[in-house]
């Protein structure tokens, strides 16, 4: 398995196609894109500690090795328990893993590809195709870009409609090698330090829409790749007292354009089958929301933690005027609570599909999701509302050095007897950071946006439920004796 060393030489060795204002040569040596390597990095540092090793690693049914588990498809229910602790453990570090997108992708085509294959009218050969590549993906230890999201142009009109066909990615021409693609894919987490990228379709299609049903992988330096590198405005931050998310770890979405580029028969996972881009589509949706189930709570958990420790340094604890600190509190913790128990329970109701792979179950894993897009706005605005305006009324922080200044800028922080001055400043940038800064601003629109947007989610619990909701007449019925 990659060392954390041997994943940034990797990046460092492709051939140029990363742009932000201008070509990046070296994502490595770029400030903002070497914080969002730290965060993939984590992943590769915690396989090969001895204390993690149980739930970051698993034996490969593939060449019998040891393999990270982002690379290993679940087959079991023990699996996904382990599959949560690794992406629960990592979220407590980096606040979000980032490498559950491509690992979800992975997931998913395993899934699909034998579905698809299944179906004897249309005699592919996906699934084994898939699994080579998936074998070469375990063997070199590489941490994909799960591409799902197109740019989709006009909402009002179909894919076939747009104006500009770029708008998703299709086929372009067929030979006896392979197929040409172009399109846009965007937002793609990793997609600006990702050895692969892995690009499924993110909606279903109708007949006369088949150029649009593509799936393939590719590597992501090949020839008519562009890979732009979004939100210019989000930072690295350098101070001393700056928070870890943004001094050590950033977030850089990417856009990733492809033009006319060439993906040979070994690597395209589907093709044309337009019945089936939906179904891949779902696999997605699905573990990608189970992977919020897991990553989330551990986000509602630093902002508890921020929280309780802002309303103990400004001596706000328990009941203050109006404002009882502790109900405020409840409200952020128990979300942790209960997108961890939607997550335990899509374990519990886990179903083995055809292909062997076990698939979460998606009620529970969308209901998951659905409390933590919900529910991270009014977090914020509970830690914004318990925090006061001090996060953003920070002096800048090499006053409190200053032998002149110093003693006079202190005096803002002059709140709880015993907290250092200093302590206050770490905390209160923090919670800017997370509640006020531009990468906390991205945080929240991905929370309510990554993975499918809330009425997505409330459609799938919904038509999840209509058997039961069959159920639930006849009950009501027979209690209130209605024959």
């Amino acid at each position: 398995m990659k060392t954390p060393e041997e994943y940034r030489a990797a990046l460092s060795k492709m051939k140029p196609n990363i742009v932000k204002d201008k070509v990046v040569r070296d994502p490595c040596k770029d400030k903002e894109l070497d914080k969002g390597i730290n965060v993939v990095a984590v992943s590769y540092e915690y396989a090969h500690d001895q204390k993690m090793k149980e739930f970051m690693t698993a034996k490969s049914p593939l060449t019998g090795k040891t393999i990270h588990r982002y690379n290993h498809i679940p087959r079991s229910k023990e699996d996904l328990e382990k599959r949560y602790e690794m992406i629960n453990t990592l979220a407590q570090e980096t606040f979000c893993a980032q490498r559950c997108v491509g690992s979800d992708a992975l997931y998913a085509l395993f899934m699909g590809t034998y579905l698809v294959d299944q179906d004897k009218v249309l005699n592919t050969n996906y699934h084994r195709h898939f699994l080579e590549y998936l074998k070469y993906v375990q063997e070199n230890d590489i941490a994909p870009a799960g591409a799902i999201t197109d740019a989709k142009g006009d909402r009002s009109v179909s894919p076939a409609e747009q104006p500009e066909r770029d708008s998703y990615v299709h086929v372009v021409r067929k030979t006896d090698k392979g197929v040409y693609v172009s399109g846009v894919k965007s937002p793609i987490t990793t997609g600006a330090y990702a050895e692969e990228i892995c690009v499924l379709p993110g909606r279903q299609f109708a007949a006369h829409e088949k150029d649009f049903a593509i799936a393939f992988a590719i590597p992501a330096d090949a020839e008519g790749i562009t890979r732009f590198v979004l939100s210019p405005e989000i930072k690295a931050l350098e101070g001393e007292f700056s928070a870890c998310h943004g001094k050590k770890y950033l977030n850089k979405e990417a856009m990733i354009v492809f033009e006319d580029v060439f993906v040979p028969w070994g690597r395209v996972f589907l093709c044309g089958e337009y019945q089936y881009a939906g179904r891949y589509a779902d696999f997605f949706a699905t573990v990608h929301r189970f992977s919020y189930c897991a990553c989330k709570p551990a986000v509602f958990n630093l902002l508890s933690g921020a929280a309780a420790l802002i309303s103990e340094y400004n001596g706000t604890e328990g009941k203050y005027l109006f404002s009882d600190s502790k109900g405020k509190l409840f409200d952020i913790m128990k979300n942790a609570d209960m997108i961890q128990g939607m997550g335990q329970a899509a374990i519990k109701f886990a179903k083995e599909t055809e292909s062997g792979a076990v698939l979460p179950d998606p009620k529970y894993a969308n209901l998951g999701k659905f409390i933590s897009g919900e529910q991270f706005p009014k977090a914020i605005s509970i830690l914004q509302d318990m925090a006061g305006n001090l996060p953003v009324s920070l002096p800048h922080e090499n006053l409190l050095k200053d032998k002149e200044y110093g003693p006079k800028v202190k005096k803002v922080f002059a709140r709880k007897e015993g907290i250092p001055p200093e302590d206050h400043y770490r905390l209160n940038e923090l919670i800017r950071t997370i509640a006020a800064s531009d990468e906390g601003g991205l945080l929240q629109f991905g929370t309510r946006h990554g993975g499918g947007t809330i009425e997505v989610e409330k459609a799938t619990i919904y038509t999840q439920n209509l058997k039961k909701l069959q159920e639930c007449k006849k009950m009501a019925k027979r209690q209130a004796g209605i024959e």
